[in-house]
């Protein structure tokens, strides 16, 4: 069977942890409803959302732990219900995307469909400080592949390039960069921060998890090292750029904190053996 994409992963309904995850976002998604209805902010009804996109992070960069993204989806969920402050939807896909790339989970090359699928998406997100944080993580994500598999093809150097000019112009022109230096929320910054700093210095346990590929191949830890350490930077950089909005990234400072979290029980777990 041949693939139409290299980018996208289905998700397997046999494995029982998908099946929680999608009772979750349903609950989730009757819930909001309810609550839109009882007179809430249509926002309310973005926590389906939320907690997909929570849940699907984690699984990049904590791929060997169904728990943590679990616990992601219903922190996330939880969260928006409460009609508690958001980031941007496109921002969080952006992020999943640069993760996948970079992580490699599918153990495919990026067809040129999805090379040019990838660098419109990765443009189209920067009308946000947050999203163009994204949109540059993809391009630095496409870099990394091709550096990854000791290539040097000329369509992933491209779509890298052109990704990050373009989102950096759609960021200038709809005038996303802040003018002056924004008002930071300072406890949102440094757990950020810390958990980005996490990310980078700890090196991820030897992943046990394969590939979704026709081929048998273990999840490459430096990748994954990567990976974690891309998602890190720009989230905290994205506390920075979206200054007294940055509370509605909470769900994803924790979600980091999950993948911080696993890592370590893990490794003592694989010690103490």
């Amino acid at each position: 069977m041949d693939f139409g994409s290299h980018l996208g992963r289905p998700i397997d309904f046999r494995h029982r942890a998908n099946v929680v995850v999608a009772i979750i976002i349903v609950s989730t998604g009757v819930a909001a409803v309810v609550l839109w209805l009882s007179g809430t902010s249509a926002s309310v009804l973005l926590a389906p959302v939320h907690a997909f996109l929570i849940w699907a992070i984690l699984r990049e960069i904590d791929p060997d732990h169904q728990w943590s993204a679990i616990a992601g989806a219903v922190l996330a969920g939880a969260w928006v219900l409460w009609d508690m402050p958001l980031s941007t939807i496109w921002a969080i896909g952006g992020l999943i995307v640069a993760t996948r790339i970079t992580t490699s989970t599918t153990g495919r090359r990026l067809l040129p469909l999805d090379l040019a699928v990838v660098t419109v998406f990765g443009t189209a997100i920067g009308f946000t400080g947050e999203g163009w944080a994204a949109g540059f993580g993809i391009a630095v994500a496409l870099y990394l592949d091709d550096r990854f598999r000791g290539e040097n093809r000329l369509p992933a150097i491209a779509a890298s390039a052109i990704t990050a000019i373009g989102t950096t112009v759609a960021a200038t022109v709809v005038g996303a960069f802040p003018e002056t230096v924004p008002d930071v929320i300072q406890y949102v910054a440094i757990i950020a921060g810390v958990a980005a700093l996490g990310l980078l210095v700890r090196e991820p346990a030897v992943p046990t998890s394969r590939v979704d590929a026709r081929h048998a191949a273990f999840i490459d830890q430096a990748r994954l090292h990567a990976s974690r350490s891309i998602i890190g930077v720009l989230v905290f950089l994205m506390t920075i750029l979206t200054g007294a909005d940055s509370e509605g990234l909470l769900t994803v400072v924790a979600g980091l904190w999950l993948a911080v979290l696993s890592n370590e029980i893990e490794t003592i777990r694989r010690r103490r053996r």
